[in-house]
Parts: C-alpha cells; sequence; structure tokens
C-alpha cells in the first residue's frame, strides 16, 4: 500500500543544515557575506549558531529611538517630554495625561492619567497634581494672543513634570525601609477580619439549617444534593455581602460595608506582576494599582560565531537607528529596514517539497523538489548525497527531536528517524542544472501567468515506486527546468533503517540528508560575494550545502 502526500499541502517540509549540524528553516537561516556555509537564527538550539548584541532601543508607543548606552542611562524605560509614556495597570492599553475640572469646584483643574479603553483613571491611586495655572491664561484679555499659547505650552510641560514626579513619588514610596513588612502586616490583619467574619457567618448560617433539617423526616439523593446547593450558597453570599442564610438575631452588613468591598476589588495575578516591576510591595486593591512605564524594545544586531571564531566580522543582521527608516511613510528609503540583512532567502537557492509518496511496507520513497533562484544572477548547481566530499558530520539525533518545521505557523515534529545510509551511500549526482535569474512578478502583472510544465504536473509517484526491486539504486533525476525554477525527483528503493531485530523505527517520520553543490565562478552565483579557489584546471570550485527532506511514512 502507497501513501500519498495532497495536494498543495504537502505533509512534509525541506531543511537547511548550518555550520553547527542544527536543522532551520530557510526563513530562519543566514548566509554571511562570502562565507561557504549558512547560520541558523533560531534562538531556541544549543549551542547557538550567532550571537547578538543590542544596537538601539525604541518606544512601541511613541517611536523615539536612542542607543543602547542612552537605553541603559533611563533604566529601558521611555523618557519621552520628561515624563515618558505610560500603560493602563487594568487593561494595559495606552493612557494619555488629561486636565479636567475637579468635581468640587467648577474653577479647579486637575492633571491625571486616564485610559481611554477602561475609562481608569491615576486619581484612584493619588498620581495627580493640580493645574491651576492654566487658568491664568484662559481670562487674561490683555496679554498677546501668541504669547499667551507659548506660556500654556510652557505651563503644561510644567504640569507633566509635577505629574511624572508625583508618579515617582508614590513608587518610592512603596519601595522604601519597612514597606514590605508593612504591607504584609496589613494583609494578614485583613484576612485575619475576613476569617472571623466568616465564621460569625457561619454560625448563622448552621442555625437556619439546623431548622430546615427538621422538617425533613426521610433521607433521600434529592435531599442531600439540594442541601449541598444551599450551603453553596450561603458561602458564597459570605463575601458577595448578600444577606441570604443570615439570621434575623444577627446583624447584617450595612449599605457602607457593600460599598466599601466593592471598591476594594482584588486585583488579578497579571496586574499584580506588572506592579511587582516597580515595587516590592504588592497591590492588595485596583485602587493601589500605579500607571506602568513602558519598556524599550531593543534591536539586535547579529553575527556568525563560525565567522567569528575566523578572524571576520560575520556581520548578518544591523539595524538601523530609527525604527520607521524604511516604512512608506518617509520620503525616501522605502523598503530599506536594515543598514545590513544577509537572510539566506534573499542569496541561497530556496528548495521545496512539491509532492511525494512513499511505501511503508518497503520503505519506498519517491519524491519531487522544486528549486528556484533568488538571486538576479545565473546559478550554476547540482543535487549530490549527503557528506560525498566527506568533510561533514552525520546529522546527531537530538537534532531529529522537536524539530521546527514552520516558524509562522509554530508547526513542530516530535521526532524523526534518519534515513538509512545504506540506501544514499550509491546515489549519484544529478546533472547539472543552470537557473537563470530570478524573474520580477511586478514586470509581469497584467500578463498572463504560466503554470508548472506539463512534464511535472502529471508527476505521479505510484509507477517509479513500481518499478523498483531490491537491485535498484536510488537516483536524482533532472524532471523539467524552465527559467529560474528546475524539478528534481528523488527516487530510494528502502529508505528505513531496521532495528536489531527486523523491527520498524516506531516514529512514521524521516529525514532524507542531500547536499546542494553549488558552483563558484564561471558567471556562477555572483551574489554570494564568494572567491573562487584556485583549483586546478578544468575542475570546479563548488560550495556545498547540506539539506534535510522530512518526509511522512
Amino acid at each position: 500500500d502507497t501513501k500519498a502526500s495532497p495536494k498543495g499541502s504537502p505533509k512534509g517540509a525541506v531543511l537547511y543544515i548550518d555550520h553547527a549540524r542544527h536543522l532551520t528553516p530557510l526563513t530562519l537561516t543566514y548566509h554571511a557575506t562570502a562565507s561557504r556555509q549558512l547560520t541558523s537564527g533560531r534562538s531556541d538550539i544549543i549551542p547557538p549558531s550567532t550571537s547578538t548584541e543590542v544596537e538601539t532601543a525604541y518606544c512601541p508607543r511613541c517611536l523615539t529611538f536612542c542607543d543602547a548606552a542612552s537605553a541603559s542611562t533611563s533604566l529601558g524605560v521611555c523618557q519621552k517630554d520628561s515624563g515618558g509614556c505610560k500603560d493602563c495597570p487594568l487593561c494595559f492599553s495606552p493612557v494619555s495625561i488629561s486636565i479636567d475640572k475637579q468635581s468640587s469646584t467648577e474653577t479647579h483643574l486637575i492633571c491625571h492619567y486616564i485610559c481611554g479603553h477602561c475609562s481608569w483613571s491615576s486619581k484612584d491611586c493619588g498620581v495627580s497634581v493640580g493645574a491651576d495655572k492654566l487658568l491664568e491664561f484662559s481670562n487674561n484679555d490683555k496679554m498677546d494672543e501668541q504669547d499667551a499659547e507659548k506660556q500654556r505650552v510652557a505651563a503644561i510641560s510644567e504640569i507633566t513634570k509635577e505629574l511624572e514626579n508625583c508618579f515617582l513619588q508614590k513608587v518610592s514610596e512603596r519601595n522604601q525601609e519597612g514597606a514590605l513588612f508593612h504591607s504584609i502586616g496589613e494583609m494578614w490583619a485583613k484576612r485575619e477580619q475576613d476569617e472571623e467574619r466568616r465564621k460569625r457567618m457561619m454560625i448563622s448560617s448552621t442555625i437556619i439549617n439546623d431548622d430546615k433539617k427538621k422538617e425533613k423526616s426521610a433521607w433521600s439523593l434529592g435531599a442531600l444534593e439540594d442541601s449541598l446547593v444551599e450551603k453553596k450558597r450561603d458561602l458564597e453570599s459570605l463575601y458577595l455581602g448578600a444577606e441570604k442564610g443570615v439570621d434575623a438575631s444577627v446583624s447584617s452588613p450595612s449599605v457602607d460595608d457593600e460599598q466599601q468591598t466593592k471598591e476594594q476589588q482584588m486585583p488579578t495575578a497579571q496586574q499584580v506582576a506588572a506592579q511587582m516591576s516597580l515595587t516590592i510591595t504588592a497591590p492588595r486593591y485596583q485602587q493601589d494599582l500605579l500607571p506602568l512605564p513602558v519598556h524599550y524594545r531593543s534591536r539586535v544586531s547579529r553575527r556568525c560565531r563560525a565567522e567569528q571564531s575566523a578572524g571576520r566580522t560575520g556581520i548578518l543582521v544591523k539595524p538601523k537607528l530609527n525604527p520607521l527608516e524604511g516604512d512608506t511613510s518617509l520620503r525616501a528609503g522605502h523598503g530599506q529596514w536594515w543598514k545590513k540583512d544577509s537572510s539566506a532567502i534573499h542569496v541561497v537557492p530556496r528548495v521545496q517539497l512539491c509532492r511525494y509518496g512513499t511505501d511503508p511496507s518497503t520503505g519506498k520513497v519517491a519524491a519531487l523538489l522544486k528549486v528556484k533562484n533568488p538571486t538576479l544572477n545565473m546559478i550554476r548547481l547540482r543535487f549530490s548525497g549527503p557528506n560525498s566530499s566527506g568533510e561533514r558530520e552525520t546529522i546527531d539525533a537530538k537534532e531529529l527531536e522537536n524539530i521546527l518545521v514552520d516558524p509562522f505557523m509554530e508547526t513542530i515534529i516530535a521526532k524523526a528517524d534518519l534515513c538509512s545510509s545504506d540506501s544514499l551511500s550509491s546515489i549519484a549526482p544529478s546533472d547539472w542544472i543552470e537557473l537563470d535569474s530570478a524573474e520580477d512578478l511586478l514586470l509581469d502583472i497584467g500578463k498572463r501567468q504560466q503554470d508548472d510544465p506539463h512534464v511535472v504536473k502529471s508527476w505521479d509517484f505510484a509507477p517509479l515506486l513500481d518499478a523498483l526491486d531490491s537491485d535498484s539504486l536510488p537516483k536524482l533525476a533532472i524532471v523539467a527546468s524552465r527559467g529560474d525554477t528546475s524539478w528534481v525527483e528523488v527516487v530510494i528503493p528502502n529508505s528505513v533503517v531496521m532495528g536489531p531485530d527486523g523491527e520498524k523505527p516506531p516514529t512514521n517520520c524521516f529525514a532524507v540528508p542531500l547536499s546542494m553543490q553549488i558552483e563558484v565562478g564561471n558567471g556562477s552565483w555572483e551574489a554570494s560575494l564568494i572567491k573562487r579557489r584556485d583549483v586546478p584546471e578544468g575542475e570546479q570550485d563548488l560550495v556545498q550545502l547540506d539539506i534535510a527532506v522530512l518526509l511522512h511514512m
């Protein structure tokens, strides 16, 4: 019985192998300038293939930016206009500074933080200052309009600084020596009061429950369920301030106590965790929550560790200072987000898995691969078996566990087995493939798009698997070529590694290691900037990039 991959979305993938033998998708792979090996950009691998260094930092709210030294002096939080951006402690949305009239009088102004999403105000936690200075410019007809506007702006700036100082003073008070012990003492005192109140309420509910039990003479399952429901309601009423189940002899909670319970709502665990980044004391109620400063986001540069150990810079990614540089909102430099970006998708030929079929009983495999040139220059290459030069090691078994296949969809394969080395030892290299420069899709807008060649559309794995026998050899053959794209078929007569007792591996996924040999020089792969080595006449300078094709049996 043969199994086929669904058309359009095959249950397999092609991963690239970097200098540390890590399996990585092409979208997370880098190619250092003039390097003959790849570098993985994954951060979850050990040992890592890259080293990172913070270059710049920016605020995600106002997009102000600074260098790494300035960000460290400001403790990593936004400092725009001497105050910086703040977030709401309840819903974590951006807050704004508002100057409103005080409810007590019509002429008194107050400046505070307010959230436009949940209507939270910093007046609840005491972070507010008076803004009566602005009243001097509202009814002054003698002052020139431009001068009044300048002084009004200066007054608003001064009030904003006072609001920030008030916030810092609140944070300092909660972080002072002894504040933590005082907060713990108050918390346990409040818990003791709640426990005493709960005990008193339980006595009253027990009296009523006893009276009700006297009325019920016979025991039944329904009576038991009713009693459990009544007890649950009585316990819930203790914390909601309800009067159910309370004896008339015991005084019910007053209206003031109910209002106080509603105002003093307990914060969530996420809100408390956010406050603990500011203060050493945990807030007990939501009215104790302070506005949250917005932390900078760092932009890092990456370097290849293998290139660094060889005495070269090995810069893979270097960001620009302004986070908006490259955006269409600016007049120039659209799309130029980085000072340098050595992502492999711009240089390395992209190999994809089109379709494949397997025979689980015999381990026969037939797959169709698609290779595409991403550069503006010609590339000459061929496919061969793994480690044909004898310089590389095999894939480690740990790399075949929890394999990241798609970083965007977070698709992970739990475990895979390595294809039988005996089945690939005798595989012959494919013929040379010459890929033209990449076609610009924008120039072909409005034209009729070309479909895949007929031989590719009609490719079927069943005849290939039926033709294989015990004496068949694995092969790599070119199916079709057109422009910057070529299709190559891989046929393996036996890909399964049997156990010592002849049993099959427990996993249904296996990796087929292959090598992609790219010629350097003679007009091939000039975008890589690799310098051609001095080789004897008639020989070719080849760069070998290893890949692994993951297939489901």
